[in-house]
């Protein structure tokens, strides 16, 4: 948090130190609201966490098709993918049992993630299937893939690997954090697959406690 603010109160200190030209000012003005922008978006981040992490925080759960929440997904997601040159596609179905905002939050996070590490070209897939008892989301790419040193950390808070420090500066390694807390709300699991330089998997498993009934 004090990193994007003091880049923010050091900006405008300096364009209030003495008169300037209005370009000037509007550069700062921009630059304090990434810088703003960024800081908020921490902030929704860690507010999340910390409800997550309540005593009384529970998903609420409900049918739904995998297939149509993957492709509203998509539809959500396609345009930058589009911008960025990466060929985005969903595949499978299965009913899973989950909370739908929390499901659309996870799903949408991996995906955001997929798309910024992957190279023009490239291909980024959402896939479901029902597997012994349970909805399983795979979320894959064709990006730099994370050393096997690394693997075991990229779910906890504040944590980013390298690859993600030096490409992308602008993170805040709390994404893979929020996917693990709604896994955890729903008493499933994640679990990444990857190597340097080899793409990464990011598998979701939904429990399903019931059978699924129209």
């Amino acid at each position: 948090l004090r990193t994007p603010l003091n880049n923010c109160l050091g900006e405008l200190e300096v364009a209030l130190a003495k008169p300037r030209e209005p370009k000037e000012y509007q550069q700062v003005l921009e630059s304090a609201l990434e810088e703003l922008g960024r800081l908020s978006r921490m902030m929704d981040s860690l507010l999340f966490l910390a409800r997550a992490d309540s005593a009384q925080a529970k998903a609420e759960e409900m049918w739904l098709d995998a297939e149509k929440e993957m492709s509203a997904l998509c539809r959500l997601y396609e345009a930058v993918a589009e911008e960025q040159g990466v060929v985005l596609t969903t595949t499978g179905s299965a009913p899973v049992y989950a909370d739908q905002t929390l499901l659309r939050r996870a799903l949408g996070n991996l995906l955001s993630n997929a798309l910024r590490y992957s190279p023009r070209g490239a291909a980024v897939t959402l896939s479901a299937r029902e597997e012994q008892g349970a909805t399983v989301f795979e979320v894959a790419d064709q990006g730099p893939g994370i050393s096997t040193d690394e693997l075991p950390r990229i779910f906890s808070r504040f944590y980013r690997p390298a690859e993600s420090r030096a490409n992308h500066p602008q993170g805040l390694g709390l994404g893979l954090a929020i996917v693990k807390s709604v896994m955890d709300l729903h008493k499933g699991s994640v679990h990444a697959e990857s190597a340097a330089g080899k793409g990464t998997r990011i598998i979701l498993r939904f429990p399903n406690e019931t059978k699924f009934s129209n």
